[in-house]
């Protein structure tokens, strides 16, 4: 098996001024983190949190292989499943994770693509010592695009104010600023700064809220996440976000975890005790919200569900 190194993440951070020199600043996909490991013709791709990524995307393995063409190499990327327009949509990529072996009427439907933003060994060479600038040379002097395997884009000199713009215009998720003379260690690091336009984050599906007004199904979800005690904590609640075949589907799915003890920690607010439904702690999803605050998320929208995460490894995110 093809050793792949844990990924190096970026933390949110103060927004650098727009003539800041240290910076270059790339496109913050709605999608799935993937690095990927290259040798003796086998491919391996991991999620972040190191789960094996090759049976939903076989079509990106192969086109891994292809385009090292027998050489040894070690990529970090986005896997990514655009909209009609080409936009990557968070929900899009969701119906293909978790799928094993999924048919080629799903892979024709939903296809997918790899933004390839970093390269980490190439030909038996570990290029995580160098700096971005360095590695991004050797990036880009791979024969890409390539199929479904394209390079992110790299912008130096334009103000990282515009490229924010831009990806409010465009509805890409936001910014990741990287410093030219940074090398690539894993785990988080200040060097590469996430500047999002609304922040996402993993969460832990404990229970729910019939519709307003009765009804079949949820209204919305309760949320929670590990807090720094290790307890699972509420987050609050989130009912947007949702089609009407998703809420069918994953109301199923909460039905079967239904348990009649709170699996969180702490006081209830009265507003969900009297009318909860709760579940065992077993779904992860993502979710997006404008800000962190002491009753929970602001303005929380749901995107999907997280095949790739365990719930143990869910926590509370940093305060805005």
């Amino acid at each position: 098996m093809v050793h792949v190194p844990a990924p190096m993440l970026a933390t949110a951070g103060p927004v650098p001024a727009d003539d800041d020199p240290h910076y270059a600043y790339e496109w913050k996909y709605d999608g799935i983190r993937c690095l990927a490991g290259i040798s003796d013709g086998m491919c391996s791709m991991v999620s972040r949190n190191g789960n094996s990524l090759n049976d939903s995307f076989p079509e990106i393995a192969h086109a891994l292989l292809t385009l090292a063409a027998g050489r040894e190499m070690t990529v970090d990327g986005e896997l990514v499943a655009p909209d009609a327009v080409g936009v990557p949509r968070f929900s899009r990529i969701g119906r293909r994770l978790g799928v094993v072996r999924p048919s080629r009427s799903l892979i024709r439907s939903v296809p997918t693509q790899m933004y390839l933003f970093d390269v980490l060994g190439l030909d038996g060479v570990d290029l995580r010592p160098l700096t971005y600038r360095d590695r991004r040379e050797h990036l880009e002097r791979l024969p890409l695009p390539h199929g479904p395997i394209l390079l992110s884009p790299s912008y130096r000199d334009i103000p990282v104010s515009r490229m924010l713009d831009v990806a409010a215009e465009h509805e890409i998720e936001g910014v990741i600023g990287k410093r030219l003379n940074s090398a690539y260690r894993a785990g988080r690091s200040s060097a590469w700064r996430k500047l999002p336009l609304r922040r996402t984050t993993e969460a832990v599906v404990v229970g729910w809220l019939g519709r307003h007004g009765g009804g079949e199904g949820f209204g919305s979800l309760l949320i929670a996440a590990h807090d720094h005690a290790g307890d699972l904590v509420l987050l609050g609640a989130v009912g947007t976000g949702f089609t009407d075949a998703a809420r069918r589907a994953l109301h199923h799915e909460l039905e079967a975890l239904a348990t009649a003890t709170p699996p969180v920690a702490g006081v209830i607010p009265s507003a969900f005790a009297a009318t909860a439904h709760w579940v065992s702690p077993r779904l992860v999803g993502d979710v997006a919200y404008r800000e962190r605050t002491a009753s929970g998320l602001r303005h929380p929208s749901w995107r999907g569900l997280r095949f790739d995460r365990s719930p143990a490894e869910v926590t509370v995110p940093e305060n805005d």
